[in-house]
């Protein structure tokens, strides 16, 4: 008896011992992550090398040439950036080679928004342009600015009473059906954020909607009731759109997971849209001061607090209507030539190892953010110097792609 006693309590140990050990194993647990923490190794001489090339100066004139024009992909003002970064990369004695790639891009022919807020009041029919201020020096480009679209956005006209969808996630619908709002049918109208804008796209598909019309919301892009817009603060003015593209394929979506060369095989749009690469509704992008105007024509429940914009301002209500929008969106899917930029400087050990270290490079507007602050940190991390200590290692291969 004493025995099988004896193997019990070996086998379960008490409550009060079982918490020392955790105790203790928490507490060297915690004592090797203080020193985890508290350890930080010297930076060795190439890291003081590598930050002694740097230069604001160069980074700047590099960003100044890259977003002197607009370049969107496929465009000559695109090629003549893919030009530059070749040069630069010459210039550093890199080994720099550009390779075609023929990919399906898409630009717009014809977009037209218009609102009718009741039978009595004329309707309005929004111009879809952007304000140009004279002070801004690239301001003469902005006849290049190519008319605001989403990439790949379904060609089509649509035309239903305005829902508003909050930010179009999964869950904003979900409060809908439960507030009783019906979507089907409806052009929605979401603001940008939270989720990409091309599952703000498909969500709206998926609920029935005709439609959908994406805005910047003041709360979200324009800094708040207090929130100065460029140009005399860093927000997004009340004309400002935003730009992108709604396909769910990395890439050109006619071949997916292989190169886009000339002579490849390619998959029919069709496909792609029944697979949900592509959006089956038509949408539009507009700016913050239209998606307001669009909101007044609302009636219906107020919309929860976190669905509302700034405070002391338009108070939001999710419809459906009265307002009534029709949306026309027509696009032209082509095949064009574009050019992908290698910089390559080769190992002595072990040339055929690289590591991989890019960009893109097309934009569209100027891009000076994105992406082409990245680009200019690309051509400076690029100056061969800064690998020259260490050519018997493996070594970058530095891209700027589309």
């Amino acid at each position: 008896m004493a025995g099988s006693l004896m193997a019990a309590s070996r086998k379960a140990p008490s409550i009060s011992s079982t918490t020392i050990i955790a105790t203790v194993l928490l507490a060297v647990a915690l004592v090797f992550l203080g020193c985890l923490t508290a350890y930080r190794p010297p930076k060795s001489a190439y890291h003081a090398l590598f930050l002694s090339l740097a230069d604001n100066a160069t980074a700047s004139r590099h960003l100044h040439a890259l977003t002197r024009r607009p370049h969107v992909a496929g465009t000559p003002a695109d090629s003549e950036a893919a030009a530059y970064v070749a040069a630069a990369f010459s210039s550093y004695s890199l080994r720099a080679h550009s390779a075609p790639y023929e990919v399906l891009l898409t630009y717009p022919v014809r977009r037209s928004l218009t609102l009718a807020r009741s039978p009595q009041d004329p309707p309005v029919a929004f111009d879809l342009v952007q304000e140009v201020f004279p002070e801004d020096p690239s301001s003469r480009f902005a006849g290049e600015v190519m008319p605001t679209f989403h990439g790949f956005a379904k060609s089509g006209t649509a035309a239903g009473r305005v829902v508003y969808v909050n930010y179009g996630r999964v869950e904003d619908y979900a409060t809908l059906r439960g507030m009783g709002v019906e979507v089907n049918g409806a052009v929605v109208l979401a603001r940008y954020g939270k989720i990409f804008r091309g599952d703000i796209v498909s969500n709206a598909q998926e609920a029935g909607a005709a439609a959908a019309v994406l805005y910047s919301d003041r709360r979200d892009f324009g800094g708040g009731p207090g929130g100065k817009a460029f140009p005399e603060g860093p927000w997004l003015p009340a004309s400002g759109v935003q730009m992108g593209t709604v396909s769910h394929r990395p890439g050109d979506p006619t071949t997916p997971g292989w190169a886009s060369v000339r002579t490849c095989e390619r998959v029919s749009l069709e496909e792609v849209e029944a697979g949900g690469g592509l959006p089956g509704i038509p949408s539009l992008p507009v700016s913050g001061r239209d998606g307001e105007e669009i909101l007044r024509s609302l009636g219906g429940q107020v919309a929860a607090d976190d669905w509302q914009g700034v405070e002391g301002g338009l108070v939001y209500r999710v419809g459906p209507g009265p307002g009534f929008l029709n949306l026309t969106y027509e696009g032209n899917q082509t095949l064009v030539t574009i050019q992908n930029v290698f910089g390559v400087i080769e190992g002595e050990e072990e040339p055929d190892r690289y590591v991989l270290l890019g960009n893109h490079r097309d934009a569209w507007t100027f891009g000076a953010v994105d992406p082409n602050s990245g680009t200019s940190a690309l051509l400076e991390t690029s100056k061969i110097e800064a690998f020259g200590v260490c050519s018997s290692v493996v070594l970058p291969v530095f891209i700027n792609w589309l």
